[in-house]
C-alpha cells in the first residue's frame, strides 16, 4: 500500500456521505492500493485482504457497486485483467516522483462509452455547430477541451501516438488545468481537433 493525501472535502462530500461507513473507508483504501494513475486490479478477496484484514465478511463487490453508482470508481477489463479506476485520483493525489509508472492498461475510451463524471454531454457536429456549448462537469464549454485537444496533436504530430496514449496525455493535460472529463468528452474532443486540423490542411 501506498501513501496518500486525505483532503477535508472527504468528510463534507454530500454524494459520498450517503454510502455505508465501510464504502467510504473502502474508496480511502483504494486511494492506497491504485499506482500512480488511479488504476489498480480488480481483486475483491485481494483488496478485502488489505483495506478490511480483521473483517472476513465483508462484501466488496457490494461496495464496489455502491461507489461506482456515484461514479467515484469505474470497473473495466483489458486484455482479460479486471481493473478499477478512480477517475479525479490525479486531480487530488500527488504520487511520488519516484514511484513506478503504471502496468495496468487505461480504460478504453469509446465513442459509445455512457460513463461520466458529470452531465451527459451532446455530440458535437461539424460546421458552426462545433462551437456550441456542451454541458461538462462545471458547465465548461466544450470549445475549452477541443482547444486542449488541438494543442495537445500540434505537440505531438510527430510522435505517431496510439489513440490510447493520445487519450491518455488528453487526460493529463485535463487535469492540470483542473478540469473534470469524462470518456466521451476526451473522444469527441480529439475527434473535433482532428476534423478542424484536416479541414486547414484542405
Amino acid at each position: 500500500m501506498r501513501a496518500r493525501l486525505l483532503k477535508p472535502g472527504f468528510f463534507t462530500n454530500e454524494r459520498l456521505a450517503r454510502l455505508p461507513v465501510r464504502a467510504r473507508l473502502l474508496f480511502a483504501g483504494l486511494w492506497c492500493l491504485a499506482d500512480r494513475e488511479g488504476r489498480l486490479e480488480y481483486r475483491p478477496q485481494r483488496i478485502r485482504a488489505a483495506i478490511f484484514p480483521y473483517e472476513p465478511r465483508v462484501k466488496i463487490e457490494t461496495l464496489i457497486r455502491a461507489l461506482e453508482l456515484e461514479e467515484f470508481v469505474k470497473r473495466y477489463t483489458v486484455a482479460h485483467t479486471p481493473c478499477l479506476a478512480l477517475p479525479r485520483f490525479v486531480q487530488h493525489q500527488s504520487p511520488h516522483p519516484r514511484e513506478p509508472e503504471s502496468k495496468l492498461p487505461a480504460e478504453p475510451c469509446t465513442f459509445q462509452d455512457q460513463s461520466r463524471t458529470g452531465p451527459a454531454v451532446a455530440v458535437p457536429r461539424s460546421g458552426k455547430d462545433q462551437d456550441q456549448e456542451i454541458t461538462a462537469s462545471r458547465s465548461v464549454p466544450f470549445k475549452v477541451y477541443a482547444a486542449i485537444a488541438g494543442r495537445l496533436l500540434k505537440q505531438t504530430e510527430d510522435l505517431d501516438l496510439a489513440p490510447s496514449d493520445l487519450a491518455e496525455e488528453f487526460k493529463r493535460a485535463c487535469a492540470k488545468e483542473g478540469l473534470d472529463y469524462h470518456a466521451s468528452i476526451v473522444q469527441q474532443a480529439l475527434d473535433a481537433a482532428q476534423a478542424i486540423r484536416g479541414r486547414r490542411r484542405a
